[in-house]
């Protein structure tokens, strides 16, 4: 929420690939992919699913596709080289699903042999059912405490009440969302994925077939991810995140929302920033406070705010913002400040509680150098903490 960038990263940095973070946070981990009927019918929803498949097997992720058993065959096919040898079992949904965990031990050792030696575990249940199959799904994911659950449903992710998709939820939260759904179908997916939490695996994704490569690999989102504990919260980064905090500022830098900056001042955010990570997974935003060159005035300064856009209307600015503030008046500042050239941006800090000022009314040392064409097209703000 700076100056608008230019559309390159300035001072030669390598320009972020997104998907890369992503495989990384897979590299050596189990997914289970289930395609709850009628999903997997059609060519399209195999191809995106078998791309996605491609990326993990290259990046020695272990994955586990579950299918109806009339789709069996098409995905077989169409996954080519990547399918195993061995046979898929077709497991029945109905013999004592509901009774005890599926699959039984020896399934799993069969299960691990495949995956162990490269392949992708394909499996079949033997049910047209969406709420048969989904139980079935959810109970191999709990037997096999995966790190992610991906349930393919052609209706997609969650929305709420306006109509908007809703980007996570947390456990707490899924029974809510039980009451609310009228959907008998959509009600048994959430039981189950509350079910798949509570067993221990991962994290769950609900999302279309045709979203699953962008949904998985890309910062946009396209379904829910729902998670065991509160799914967002803020604290300072480590040297280990500096890295992907590096190439979220870039992105900002490209999109238009942050100052283009060298990879040099980039590096002098890095040691005071802050940022907003899901769950046990990526980082939603970023944003940081320096201090070392106004410490005279005993003031702060706001920038590198960024939030990623499929976690928008999520509250992660204001968390971050706030997190700041409480820094802000722990070191103790007498004072932080921000500066924008996005009206949405302004609004934002005007919510807070920043109060509008002039050039003149923040630490001198921020103007040492600057572009006085550039100050006049500026939106500042102050935030006193005495």
């Amino acid at each position: 929420m700076n100056e608008p960038a230019a559309q390159s990263a300035a001072g030669g940095a390598v320009l972020f690939d997104e998907k890369s973070f992503y495989l990384e946070e897979f590299y050596g981990k189990s997914l289970l992919f289930a395609l709850i009927p009628p999903s997997g019918e059609r060519l399209s929803e195999l191809n995106w699913l078998v791309r996605t498949l491609r990326e993990l097997r290259r990046h020695q992720a272990r994955c586990i596709v579950i299918v109806a058993a009339d789709t069996l065959g098409r995905i077989m096919r169409r996954l080519g080289r990547l399918a195993p040898r061995a046979a898929p079992p077709v497991f029945n949904p109905g013999a004592g699903l509901r009774s005890r965990p599926y699959p039984p031990d020896s399934a799993v050792a069969q299960i691990w042999r495949v995956v162990s030696a490269g392949s992708i575990v394909v499996a079949a249940a033997a049910t047209d059912k969406p709420a048969d199959f989904t139980i079935f799904a959810q109970e191999l994911a709990s037997r096999l405490r995966v790190f992610k659950l991906i349930l393919l449903d052609r209706q997609g992710g969650l929305t709420g009440g306006d109509g908007q998709r809703l980007s996570f939820v947390e456990l707490g939260r899924i029974g809510r969302a039980v009451r609310k759904e009228r959907s008998a179908r959509r009600r048994a997916e959430l039981r189950a994925v509350a079910r798949a939490l509570r067993d221990g695996v991962g994290s769950v994704n609900l999302a279309a077939p045709r979203d699953v490569y962008e949904d998985l690999f890309s910062f946009v989102g396209t379904g829910t991810l729902f998670t065991e504990r509160q799914y967002g919260f803020v604290r300072p980064i480590s040297i280990d995140d500096f890295e992907e905090v590096e190439a979220l500022i870039l992105r900002g830098q490209r999109e238009g929302y942050l100052l283009a900056r060298s990879r040099e001042e980039i590096a002098e955010l890095l040691p005071s920033c802050f940022g907003y990570r899901i769950g046990d997974e990526h980082l939603a935003g970023v944003c940081s406070l320096l201090t070392e060159r106004y410490r005279r005035e005993r003031a702060g300064e706001i920038t590198a705010l960024y939030t990623l856009t499929r976690f928008a209307g999520e509250g992660v600015a204001v968390e971050l913002v706030k997190r700041i503030l409480n820094e802000a008046r722990q070191r103790p500042l007498r004072y932080v400040f921000a500066c924008t050239a996005e009206e949405r941006a302004a609004k934002f800090f005007t919510r807070l509680g920043f109060r509008r000022v002039g050039p003149r009314d923040v630490a001198a040392a921020k103007w040492r150098g600057y572009d006085r064409a550039r100050i006049a097209r500026l939106h500042i703000f102050r935030y006193d903490l005495d």
